[in-house]
């Protein structure tokens, strides 16, 4: 089971990133209230740099789960 998971976590990563930037640009979230922290950020990056930054970040935190899984297993 590492051995699998040690060669699908960066497809899989990737895949997640990929999608939630589809679903986001497919389904903008322009209309909900964002929180104050992050209110600025599409303002100066605009829309889409947004969305691809929230794939970004979703891409990671899949690759820090699955490395965490696998460190879990030794």
């Amino acid at each position: 089971m590492k051995n699998l998971i040690l060669k699908i976590r960066l497809p899989v990563s990737i895949l997640v990133g990929g999608v939630v930037c589809y679903l986001l640009f497919a389904y903008p979230l322009e209309t909900y209230t964002l929180p104050i922290i992050i209110i600025w950020l599409p303002d100066i990056i605009g829309w889409n740099a947004f969305y691809v930054v929230l794939g970004i970040l979703a891409g990671m935190a899949t690759y820090g789960i699955m490395m965490f899984k696998e460190d879990e297993e030794d």
